[in-house]
């Protein structure tokens, strides 16, 4: 079985990898989407953690890509012997069980999308895989992955209904972000981008206004379009100096999110953010680990990936204006340098085709 390693900058190799052990799903690939921006920081080297060390993942090359994998499951490791005792935790309050899943939940056939890096074959533990429910296309099942990381940003952020939200980057996590907004109620959803094309995808998915910077003035528009500034900002694109932006776009007292990743250090006006009193959260990719009593933590990554396969089905968020560019697996090395490039003819999200 043969993955995709990064050896170093724009660098790329095929590598083999070793068959399920004990509780682990072995899933056939039939795609694999790739994250431009965190695959980018390790194909170009920008990732600040192979400097500094400070983090546990990817603090070296070669490293393996990827978390959008659609496949079909081809064999189920041999069942753990204590796994049934997972599903509870002891404490010395009320039993709180946890959600978690096993690979007994698991059959050969299903289709399903996991964490998997790219390659030929994933073979994963059962909280990092989700069944594909009916009429979701394998395309459409790709967005699930930064679907649940859209979602967290909007369950950090804590929104009230009828909030006007601001959303900085209108890639796909933005997109996604701006779809799910509107069902949590967002009263006013404003996206911010350079990109014209992108806004227009943007109004097309629901957006109430839509923003490029170079063109006006950010400040003065959503004031003339909403009254005041914005409740909640959310930043996804983590591109350098729009956390400023987000502190100029957000009103006395409200909300900024960092979900976009940045390569480099933040810096914004501390008296931008001290007089408006701004509270300023971090978002991980993905939300809480699998396992944690839902008394304490409802929505892990798993339980949030579920259901926006769920919300897929249901047709509530869409890959409907979402271009996707089609690539074979081995041309994974093209893909790499016309995202590298920005090149024009690349869609929103580049796929990798495994045969």
């Amino acid at each position: 079985m043969k993955k995709i390693y990064i050896d170093g900058p724009y660098q790329v190799s095929f590598k083999e990898v070793p068959v399920p052990g004990p509780g682990e799903i072995l899933i056939k690939t039939e795609y694999s989407g790739i994250s431009s921006g965190t695959e980018m920081m390790l194909y170009c080297g920008t990732f600040p953690n192979f400097k500094m060390k400070k983090w546990p993942q990817w603090k070296e090359y070669p490293v393996c890509p990827g978390y959008e994998l659609i496949g079909t499951v081809v064999a189920i490791g041999e069942t753990i012997q204590d796994e049934q005792d997972l599903h509870q935790l002891g404490s010395l309050q009320p039993k709180s069980t946890t959600l978690t899943k096993s690979a007994s939940d698991f059959k050969v056939g299903d289709r399903v999308m996991c964490l998997g890096e790219h390659g030929e074959y994933a073979c994963l533990p059962a909280e990092f895989v989700s069944k594909i429910p009916d009429g979701v296309s394998s395309e459409d099942a790709t967005l699930a992955a930064l679907g649940t990381t859209a979602m967290h940003a909007l369950r950090r952020a804590a929104m009230e209904i009828g909030d006007t939200l601001v959303i900085i980057g209108a890639g796909i996590l933005g997109n996604l972000i701006l779809q799910q907004a509107k069902i949590c109620g967002a009263g006013r959803v404003i996206v911010v981008d350079k990109d014209n094309n992108r806004l227009e995808i943007a109004k097309k998915c629901g957006a109430d206004l839509t923003l490029n910077p170079d063109e006006v003035d950010l400040v003065q528009e959503i004031i003339k379009y909403n009254g005041i500034l914005a409740d909640v900002v959310i930043e996804a694109s983590g591109a350098r100096g729009t956390e400023q932006t987000a502190m100029d776009l957000v009103r006395d007292r409200g909300k900024v999110v960092i979900d976009g990743w940045h390569t480099a250090s933040m810096n914004f006006e501390f008296g931008d953010f001290y007089f408006k009193e701004l509270t300023v959260i971090a978002c991980r990719a993905g939300g809480p680990e699998a396992g944690i009593p839902y008394a304490y933590v409802r929505w892990s990554c798993d339980q949030t990936r579920d259901y926006c396969l769920e919300l897929l089905a249901q047709g509530k968020i869409s890959g409907e204006h979402i271009k996707q560019s089609v690539f074979k697996a081995e041309d994974i090395k093209k893909a790499y340098d016309m995202i590298a490039a920005r090149d024009p003819e690349l869609g929103m999200q580049a796929l990798l085709k495994w045969e």
